[in-house]
């Protein structure tokens, strides 16, 4: 469908399809046949991918050399891959470079990337955890050993293994211990996940 919907733009003369314009619906067209070609999902299109993906839309009795062709005359830098950029130009050879990147900005539209939102403790918190510190401070030296907490954590099911994992992604001075601002941040991080 998209291929036939291709051709018709192409065999148009007008000025919108020919010229500087790409409306948002051919623009779409455009961009299915693109991801119909990338068999990968690598965002840029191999000639091997291109010979299969325009074996599924056109019936060619011809040779690949007429395909390699075609390839050759979308692939404008040589690189042996065809971007989608590259697919635009050929199709509406009047756009500049400029604007077909301004077409793809402008109907692509980026993802937004969520940005974990790093957890702060509250003053309440802060405090609650020296409390639980002061509890697991056995010896009452300021910090906290693996023995320490595996005393309090065996009721919870926590095993030495786990306990050791915690230590080591933990305990950043690598002394063996981990001090109250080591502790609060054992906490917070797995408050986090």
């Amino acid at each position: 469908m998209a291929i036939k919907r291709v051709r018709r733009l192409s065999s148009h003369g007008d000025a919108k399809t020919t010229g500087r314009w790409i409306s948002k619906k051919d623009y779409k067209i455009f961009k299915q046949l693109f991801i119909s070609y990338d068999k990968d999902d690598s965002g840029t299109v191999t000639y091997q991918e291109f010979v299969k993906g325009f074996a599924d839309y056109v019936e060619c009795s011809g040779p690949l050399s007429s395909i390699a062709v075609i390839f050759s005359k979308i692939d404008e830098d040589n690189d042996g891959l065809m971007s989608f950029p590259e697919l635009l130009a050929a199709y509406y050879p009047y756009c500049s470079s400029r604007e077909i990147d301004q077409f793809v900005s402008k109907y692509d539209k980026p993802v937004k990337k969520q940005v974990a939102e790093v957890r702060q403790l509250t003053e309440e918190q802060e405090e609650e955890l020296e409390g639980v510190m002061r509890l697991f401070d056995q010896n009452a030296d300021g910090e906290l050993d693996p023995k320490e907490m595996a005393y309090y954590c065996a009721n919870l099911g926590i095993g030495d293994e786990t306990i050791a994992e915690w230590f080591k992604e933990y305990d950043t001075d690598q002394n063996g211990t981990l001090s109250l601002a080591e502790f609060k941040e054992f906490f917070r991080r797995e408050w986090d996940s």
